[in-house]
């Protein structure tokens, strides 16, 4: 019997080393794995605004981003919606991508209230463009959102009367 013991911690060993390095073995998860558990269905319940993103591509660290961006803006303006899933809202300083139709949204767009209830201008049946107030992160030198906080609609008037703002038939479609 002493002789078995050796060659069983022998091939123990070896099992135990051939795992470790075999691809169904278990290797240490990188810092992007998903964890056990965690949900992978494209119908996952939606954020909630203001919660971290959870999509690699919204989730860049906060350092690459400019100081002012990676907090938040209050941002005012022309909230447009021509077709189904294009967003983007065109205030004094530029137009900031919300979502695009085949691509991504920003998180927080499932939690945006209903848009045209202070007023709404219908171009293309219900589709069209309102004003409102948001309070978004985005990447300055993409223009996308990369999270909406918060999304309040303001009456017509009020983009209307600022002065800062373009006329909505200047504003092209954002790319």
């Amino acid at each position: 019997m002493t002789g078995r013991r050796p060659a069983s911690a022998a091939i123990a060993a070896a099992l135990l080393a051939a795992s470790a390095c075999s691809p169904g073995g278990s290797p240490a998860q990188p810092d992007n794995a998903q964890q056990p558990g965690a949900r992978t269905d494209s119908k996952a319940a939606p954020a909630k605004v203001g919660a971290p993103a959870s999509e690699p591509s919204a989730s860049a660290s906060a350092a690459a981003r400019p100081a002012a961006a990676a907090k938040g803006e209050r941002r005012c303006g022309w909230l447009f919606n021509p077709t189904p899933a294009n967003w983007w809202l065109a205030d004094r300083d530029d137009q900031w991508i919300l979502g695009t139709q085949g691509g991504e949204s920003a998180p927080g767009m499932e939690e945006m209230p209903d848009m045209s209830t202070a007023g709404w201008v219908e171009t293309n049946g219900y589709y069209g463009y309102g004003c409102a107030c948001m309070t978004i992160t985005h990447d300055p030198a993409t223009r996308r959102v990369l999270r909406i906080a918060d999304a309040e609609p303001k009456p017509l008037k009020q983009c209307r009367s600022d002065r800062s703002l373009p006329r909505p038939d200047e504003v092209a479609p954002s790319e």
